[in-house]
């Protein structure tokens, strides 16, 4: 019986035991501007839908935002004849003819008439890989044209052929081929070449904007691999895109693997889509002096390894719903760069003999599959919510759960928003910072993986007094815990954060050191902290002995989650470290000391704000 008694109180203790503290200031948070949550930003969907979906896509706040391979269906481009006026080049008439017109582009009409001029914010993805048999394709293994321009004068024509039938109704921002490095027949140089010569012909005859280079996400992911020899080809990339493209555009995947019940995920997603994203901005700053706007049109679930991807099963269900919020919860936090993202699923992917549900929002007559629940759960936040400003605890480890925090001023709801990588039940105690306000009593809806389903349960009450002040985080769970207050929130001042990075980057570490310098614009901070990309052999520590900022040493750091490290041939960590604002200068000293030698900082990165 006394045996019973302490396996019980071990659990009851279980239910109250602190595993991480949420600061959540008085302050609304901007980042680079953009404080509020604009929801067209970040849970649209691939392809265009059925005109019977589009109302049930409305309902669940996920129009379409990508219009995929409108030159490979139907064989436009390759049933192309050639000019016979000018050899080697397409028939400006040939896509004149209004039945064909109608053929092509239909399809998007619907969607024009459906959700309306809203429409145009959607993003136009090329394959690039279907070409007539009468260009010459000598160079490229006969798979891709020799004659780059008359390549790019097909993507004219065809734009040129929507906008009049569509009555100016095109999308603003193309893409120019998906995803180049997998067909290596192209080459790097055909890749950027083809990119400039059709962003020249849209942006002067259109006015459009231009995405690129579209890469996989492994391309990212795997950036640090030989010594960076993967990232210097991105490099090599941007030296053109930033000078003559509107946007850098990428994927972003992890992966489910199965073992029996038990699965794992691996990939992009939290730390090595930071430390990409870092890279990217810092060699925007160095070259141009000025960050780059990102366009990731595709995340998500990417491969199962384990079981057939395309048979149903409740676990890459749960796969496919839970991983986007993960991605969800880091794209908020890099808003300042992130101009939009779409999520790799269908409104219903049915289409010719392809039968899976696998990355459906819908069955085709309209009703929900399980992967409805993320686009539920999201479409619960609104233009009227703005960001607080909230932080993790420094513990000197890897970070598990994600915090945000958002509020309505009219409404005066507060919602703290909680994603949790780990397996494991976490119990979160809230620290409205110098007790600016005293919240206890809410509702909580929650996404986990329970009883071999995925379940989302909505508006479930709750009480933190019974637990000591804390919250319930389900393990691999997404929850919001919404909190009515008549708290004035008028008088919140904002935080405008802004990023700044170092004049190095992909930094040796040699001797166990390695050093930079960040300049700052002006004075006045009212917070900071430092982030550190460190990639080093697997077996090595990526944790910095010391880092050293302007002759101090920074004393409190966490890293981002890393979902890779066990799939991964390398160690890639990012290392966040508060710093005090009245060790900011001008120009900021960053010397940081590792055990061992080898490896490379990728990026350090300043994160500053003003109160204002």
């Amino acid at each position: 019986m006394r045996l019973i008694l302490v396996l019980l109180n071990s659990v009851l203790w279980r239910g109250v035991f602190l595993d991480a503290t949420i600061t959540i200031y008085n302050e609304w948070l901007s980042q680079g501007g953009r404080v509020h949550y604009e929801a067209d930003r970040w849970t649209k969907h691939n392809g265009l839908d059925r005109a019977n979906l589009i109302p049930y896509c409305k309902g669940v706040g996920s129009p379409t935002g990508r219009w995929l391979n409108r030159d490979l269906n139907d064989h436009l481009f390759a049933n192309w004849p050639q000019d016979p006026q000018h050899h080697g080049y397409p028939d400006p008439h040939y896509l004149l003819d209004h039945a064909l017109q109608s053929k092509m582009f239909n399809h998007y009409m619907e969607q024009v008439r459906g959700y309306g001029s809203g429409i145009k914010n959607i993003i136009w993805d090329l394959k690039g890989l279907s070409w007539p048999s009468w260009m010459d394709k000598s160079h490229h293994e006969g798979k891709f044209p020799n004659n780059l321009d008359a390549a790019a004068e097909f993507v004219s024509l065809m734009v040129q052929s929507a906008k009049d039938y569509s009555g100016g109704h095109i999308p603003h921002i193309l893409e120019v081929i998906n995803e180049p490095e997998v067909s290596n027949f192209i080459g790097l140089q055909s890749i950027i070449d083809y990119h400039k010569v059709v962003a020249q012909k849209l942006k002067s005859r259109f006015g459009m904007q231009v995405a690129g280079p579209t890469y996989t996400s492994y391309a990212i992911v795997k950036s640090d691999l030989y010594n960076f020899g993967m990232w210097n080809k991105t490099a090599v990339f941007l030296d053109m895109s930033l000078h003559h493209l509107d946007f850098f555009s990428f994927h972003a995947y992890n992966n489910l693997y199965v073992s029996g019940e038990k699965f794992h995920f691996s990939g992009i997603n939290e730390a090595r889509l930071v430390a990409g994203v870092d890279m990217i901005e810092n060699y925007s700053h160095l070259k141009k002096g000025e960050k780059v706007p990102l366009v990731i049109s595709e995340y998500g679930r990417d491969r199962v390894i384990g079981l057939d991807r395309h048979q149903h099963n409740s676990i890459t269900d749960f796969a496919t719903t839970y991983l986007p919020s993960g991605f969800m919860f880091t794209f908020l936090k890099l808003r300042e760069f992130l101009d939009r993202t779409v999520i790799f699923m269908f409104s219903n992917e049915q289409y010719g003999s392809e039968t899976s549900l696998n990355w459906s929002i819908f069955t085709k007559d309209g009703h929900e599959t399980t992967m409805a629940k993320f686009f539920k759960f999201w479409h619960s936040f609104y233009y009227d919510q703005k960001f607080l400003r909230v932080s993790s605890p420094f513990t000197g480890w890897e970070r598990s759960v994600s915090p945000l925090a958002l509020a309505d001023p009219h409404k005066k709801e507060l919602v703290v928003l909680l994603h949790n990588y780990d397996t494991t039940w976490q119990n979160i105690k809230l620290d409205f910072h110098g007790g600016w306000i005293n919240l206890t009593v809410g509702e909580s809806t929650c996404i986990q993986y329970k009883n071999g389903n995925t379940e989302m349960r909505s508006n479930v009450h709750f009480d933190t007094t019974k637990y000591k002040g804390n919250l319930g985080l389900p393990s691999q769970a997404t929850c919001f815990y919404k909190f009515k207050t008549n708290y004035n929130f008028d008088g919140l001042r904002t935080n405008n954060e802004n990023t700044y990075y170092g004049k190095d980057m992909v930094i040796p570490i040699n001797n166990g050191h390695a050093e930079t310098t960040i300049s700052l614009p002006s004075s006045g901070y009212h917070t900071s902290h430092l982030r550190v990309g460190v990639s080093r052999n697997k077996n090595a520590s990526g944790k910095p002995h010391r880092v050293v900022f302007n002759g101090y040493t920074l004393p409190s750091t966490f890293t981002l989650f890393d979902s890779d490290k066990v799939q991964a041939t390398t160690k890639w960590q990012v290392w966040e470290f508060w710093v005090p604002n009245d060790r900011l200068k001008a120009a900021n000293t960053v010397s940081m000391t590792f055990d061992g030698n080898g490896g490379h900082v990728s990026s350090v990165a300043l994160v500053v704000g003003k109160l204002e």
